[in-house]
């Protein structure tokens, strides 16, 4: 507040900051409340536990082999790899860039034979630091998913199609970037297969679309193989929780196709941080949650009924924490 041009707390500012206050105290208390109710549900779909996770221990015992569909996840890994060295590579350039060059910015001159602009190197930066953690996550679900039961047939394919497609997007984002910004494509051109301007969202619409595409081939995968576990006796359980997660992750990421250039700027940036913030805020959070708690149940630290409730805690608070939290965005777009 700053009282000398009339900026002083008003009575909506005292009414709203105790509502909030003591909502806030009647969601813990629900949250506790629930926590405290939920019962140890029937099923157990890991057995086993005896099981390493190395890769010798999964080759080696029995019928714990890595099956064919688990070595097709491995470019998924060496994908992210390739990613996270190309994200580090944009980092440097930009702060470079930003400070006037540097040995990083010198180098690429001399080897590619011309500089590459701030505006590209931080459209990589933010879009690649994403993109990266993505195909490790997605390699990461698809090889512990025969664990839960059987393989479907087509999996293999399926799970081919999905890293072609991911490959697509990468190559088309990165390439599409610096072609849009470097005014190689018309306007419309770049819109679509260049750059969409949006921080975070980097990528062309055609990309945006495709890369949604095909995260919904991954949630698609995934419901193949954990269809058995959602029944009414196991809908909470975490093979179903591993589903749910990956669901409402890309779920949340079609906020960004509200977005149009002929928008408003506010409503179009509303949308954008609905995408962002409720996407990083609430999916992340959910799903990395269920991942940690899947694979402390594989390796038996925790059993599964208590991966389930700690889950289910964790969801409701992030869920209900983020919808009012993403309020603060709005100062971006001048809103209270």
């Amino acid at each position: 507040p700053d009282p000398l041009v009339g900026n002083t707390p008003t009575f909506e500012t005292y009414l709203w900051s105790f509502i909030s206050i003591f909502v806030l105290f009647c969601g813990t208390m629900l949250v506790l409340y629930v926590y405290g109710e939920m019962k140890t549900l029937p099923g157990e779909p890991f057995n086993g536990r005896d099981w390493s996770l190395t890769t010798v221990d999964l080759e080696n015992k029995g019928d714990a082999y890595v099956r064919p569909t688990q070595r097709a996840t491995y470019k998924f890994f060496a994908f992210a790899v390739i990613l996270f060295l190309v994200q580090v590579l944009a980092g440097i350039l930009s702060a470079e860039d930003f400070v006037g060059g540097g040995p990083g910015s010198a180098l690429a001159t001399t080897v590619l034979g011309f500089t590459i602009p701030f505006t590209v190197t931080r459209g990589w930066h933010t879009i690649v630091q994403i993109y990266w953690f993505f195909m490790a996550w997605v390699g990461y679900t698809l090889f512990f998913l025969p664990r839960i039961s059987k393989v479907p047939n087509g999996q293999r394919f399926l799970i081919n199609l999905l890293f072609t497609l991911c490959l697509i997007v990468g190559a088309g984002a990165l390439f599409g970037i610096y072609l849009g910004h470097t005014g190689y494509m018309s306007d419309d051109m770049a819109y679509w297969f260049g750059s969409q301007g949006w921080e975070f969202l980097e990528l062309g619409r055609f990309w945006h679309i495709l890369m949604l595409a095909s995260f919904c081939l991954w949630v698609y995968i995934i419901f193949r193989a954990v269809k058995p576990w959602i029944t009414s006796q196991n809908m909470w359980s975490v093979p179903a929780w591993l589903f749910y997660g990956s669901g409402i992750m890309v779920l949340f990421l079609f906020f960004g196709m509200f977005m149009t250039p002929s928008q408003n700027f506010a409503i179009a940036d509303y949308w954008r941080w609905m995408n962002i913030h409720m996407w990083v805020e609430v999916t992340f959070e959910v799903f990395t949650t269920c991942i940690v708690g899947y694979m402390l149940v594989q390796m038996g630290l925790v059993n599964r009924a208590m991966a389930e409730r700690v889950i289910f805690l964790a969801v409701m608070m992030f869920l209900v924490t983020a919808l009012i939290g993403i309020s603060h965005n709005f100062y971006w777009i001048a809103k209270p």
